[in-house]
């Protein structure tokens, strides 16, 4: 109930234009390393590798490194919880553009449409836990900072989450 409580705050404050997120410029990858490093705890339970290529040195944006790193977390921690066991989870960043896949179950396509709306959950068995909150938080958190955020599947299986960000 408390994780619920927070998550509705968090969505609620986002979505209020008036909510003045405290930007300074940053360099992505650095928020992005440290993201994979908390997520490689998470993902030893499943004993996934997350394999992180950032091919762009100078990944620079104006934004808030807490509410970006909590919407990166969000998506890899996703990628965790639908790979299968014994696998592992791409993260790439290439000119203007980061990308986290999966090789897991992949998003149904009827449910594709609707992963960014609140509540919205898929059915089955790796998806018993969550508020459905998480992804509206992300794809706020993208917005606030211009960036785009598009989910897909991919043609080999799993699924990716591609972020295109606008550079200075």
């Amino acid at each position: 109930m408390q994780r619920l409580v927070g998550d509705l705050l968090d969505l609620s404050r986002l979505q209020n234009p008036d909510f003045a997120i405290e930007k300074q410029e940053l360099n992505l990858n650095d928020v992005i390393s440290d993201v994979v490093r908390s997520a490689r705890q998470i993902a030893k339970n499943k004993n996934i590798n997350i394999n992180i290529d950032l091919k762009n040195p100078n990944l620079k944006i104006s934004g808030d490194y807490g509410r970006l790193r909590q919407m990166f977390l969000i998506i890899l921690d996703n990628a965790i919880k639908f790979s299968f066991e014994n696998n592992k989870v791409d993260v790439l960043a290439k000119n203007d553009t980061i990308i986290i896949r999966d090789y897991g179950i992949g998003i149904n396509e009827k449910d594709l449409p609707h992963i960014f709306d609140r509540f919205y959950k898929t059915h089955g068995e790796h998806n018993k836990v969550g508020t459905g909150l998480g992804l509206a938080i992300a794809k706020q958190i993208a917005e606030r900072h211009n960036i785009e955020l598009i989910a897909q599947n991919n043609f080999d299986g799993g699924a990716k989450f591609i972020f295109k960000i606008p550079l200075k």
